[in-house]
């Protein structure tokens, strides 16, 4: 979690040594001549016996935060927005939503039920009393690893509900355990509160250095956990979500105070070379040329990424006077694109490409000069002011010598050139950055990448607060209102929030609660938070039954590969021609909890079923 150098390189190639040969170590027979490994080995009784020890063997944890996972990647779906594609904020055109689709099953299971991880950190924890270290030592070394074994059930109890609670290592004669049945949310939820308020009140505040899991880390886990424990229990009628409201609410608070400044340019959260540097990150996942690098932001610039978002996704976003476009007096409509990102919440026209054209010059894809249209340039002067630092230029540049002489950029249109084309206009981007060279080969970038930041605990704030019934416009200025600042957008104002605010919204759904959610959407987008939201809101059915539609356009010029809606509200919006991108069979109420994979229970036949699942 920190910059490689050589010394880290060198723990890491131990702690992969010190892995194997713990497994080895857990996994021998019985046999005394097996047992007897060479003294210079490590086995679990010597391995952990001092504080470095155990530094080391901890490194192995972060794992993770592997790339994507981090970013709440709750299946193999191809992308690094996977939570948000699967919520249908964003799309794949050449993919079906696996819940719209209904191709989900106990065969085809979507994953996500791994004991592995659990494994691997009971080995340390396991091992920490009869070790050397000072009780406080020990204290802090059990922190780290309930922090992390947490993280992992969190995830787990967010798929499956109830799984079985796992505290130790389990030997091959412990067929109780092995064999056991599934243990209840109720049980596995109270455990990770309890662990997690354990790490808060031990692990060294500061951690072990820069970026590494300390006191705040373990609050924001609690303030992400109570939250969503909290609203889960209060939408599926299960009882005790006050308890874990309160949890979000205690925890985000002191969160907030102690970091009672966000950075100036929303866009850098997911665009700079070092988040050590900016304002609000408390644990984020650092890249290192040559030594650990991540593809995202080389497939954005280049032909990889296919993600995109769609007509119902950008109708969310506020106008710039803080209104809906149902009822704002600034919004320009949707005509064209041009009209429907002018005078909007600038988060949009950072997560989002917005339109412009530019002339190629001198015979080549790199050199280019202004129109003669005055509108084509509108969004190049915009969106370099907003970023002057040259790292996120307009026109757009590609890994490749290009320069992208527009945008919509329609895949197979006249002219195109292969890099950042699309399907229906609305490019996604996040991790767009030209300060990396990704030129060439395997060559990835090292962006750096959050994984909690406060302005998602400012988030869990508001939202814990609006659900415990202590919602005011301070508590929407300390958290909602800070956000907007930097978005181009007016204050929120509580008070003028009423049924009539947004027509178009869920009715079932209250005024203010609408819009407190909205804003955790659009400063989350892309960051894979969706999908676990709508199934913790109840709202699966809501988001998902949706049309992914695009922009509007002419049909001259674009690919028979789309077609236009031809009438209504919609009519000139453009889709793709195969049934990919219809509205698909539906969401399910039994999918809100994943399958137990068919796998695991035939292994273990006494693990029970969600529910209409069989």
């Amino acid at each position: 979690m920190k910059k490689y150098t050589i010394k880290n390189i060198r723990n890491l190639f131990i702690n992969l040594l010190l892995i194997a040969t713990t497994i080895l170590s857990i996994s021998s027979c019985n046999d005394d001549f097996l047992e007897e490994l060479p003294k210079d080995q490590y086995t679990d009784k010597t391995a952990f016996i001092s504080y470095e020890n155990f530094k080391t063997y901890a490194w192995s944890l972060y794992n993770v935060f592997s790339a994507g996972s981090h970013l709440q990647r709750i299946s193999d779906f191809g992308s690094t927005y996977a939570g948000d594609i699967e919520a249908n904020y964003l799309y794949q055109p050449n993919g079906r939503n696996q819940w719209a689709w209904q191709l989900v099953s106990v065969q085809n299971n979507p994953g996500g039920w791994d004991y592995s991880y659990i494994r691997t950190v009971n080995v340390m924890l396991d091992n920490i009393e009869n070790s050397q270290m000072t009780e406080i030592e020990k204290n802090h070394w059990r922190s780290v690893g309930l922090f992390f074994r947490s993280y992992h059930y969190m995830e787990l109890l967010s798929r499956f509900g109830g799984v079985p609670w796992i505290e130790h290592v389990v030997t091959e004669d412990q067929t109780d355990i092995i064999y056991g049945e599934r243990d209840s949310r109720d049980l596995v939820a109270s455990n990770i509160l309890r662990d997690l308020k354990f790490a808060e009140e031990h692990i060294k505040v500061t951690g072990d250095g820069k970026n590494t899991i300390n006191q705040a880390a373990v609050r924001a886990l609690i303030s992400r956990f109570g939250l969503r424990e909290g609203t889960w229990r209060n939408y599926h009628g299960l009882p005790q979500s006050e308890l874990y409201l309160l949890e979000a609410e205690r925890t985000s608070k002191l969160l907030i105070d102690a970091y009672p400044t966000i950075a100036a340019n929303f866009q850098h959260r997911w665009s700079t070379e070092d988040l050590g540097s900016y304002p609000g990150i408390i644990l984020y996942k650092e890249y290192a040329t040559n030594v650990i690098m991540q593809p995202f932001s080389r497939h954005e610039r280049g032909g990889g990424q296919t993600v995109e978002m769609h007509a119902r996704t950008i109708e969310r976003y506020l106008c710039s006077d803080g209104k809906p476009i149902s009822t704002s007096s600034v919004y320009d409509g949707d005509a064209t694109m041009n009209d429907e990102f002018r005078n909007r919440d600038l988060r949009l026209l950072y997560r989002v490409f917005p339109p412009y054209k530019v002339k190629r010059i001198n015979g080549n894809n790199v050199d280019w000069e202004f129109t003669d249209n005055p509108q084509d340039r509108e969004y190049i002067d915009l969106m370099n002011n907003l970023d002057p630092t040259g790292n996120r230029p307009f026109p757009l540049l590609t890994w490749q010598p290009f320069t992208i002489d527009r945008m919509p950029h329609i895949k197979g249109s006249a002219s195109s050139l292969a890099p950042m084309s699309n399907y229906c206009g609305y490019y996604m981007n996040m991790f767009y950055n030209v300060e990396t060279n990704v030129t060439g080969g395997a060559t990835f970038s090292t962006t750096d990448s959050p994984i909690f930041h406060i302005e998602e605990v400012m988030l869990n704030y508001a939202e814990a607060m609006f659900e415990l019934g202590k919602f005011t416009q301070e508590v929407a200025d300390l958290t909602i209102n800070k956000l907007r600042a930097r978005a181009g957008v007016s204050d929120m104002v509580v008070s003028e929030i009423s049924d009539a605010f947004d027509p178009n919204r869920d009715q079932t759904v209250p005024a203010v609660l609408w819009e407190i959610r909205r804003e955790r959407t659009v400063e989350l987008m892309g960051e894979g938070f969706g999908f676990n939201d709508i199934r913790r809101w109840k709202k699966a059915d809501y988001f998902i039954n949706q049309q992914p539609l695009g922009v509007r356009m002419p049909k001259a010029g674009n690919p028979t590969s789309l077609k236009w809606v031809e009438s209504g509200d919609d009519a000139g919006r453009c889709y793709r021609v195969d049934d990919v991108q219809q509205l698909g069979l539906g969401w399910q109420e039994h999918y809100y909890l994943y399958p137990i994979p068919l796998g695991q229970r035939t292994l273990n036949p006494n693990l029970d079923q969600n529910p209409l699942w069989e």
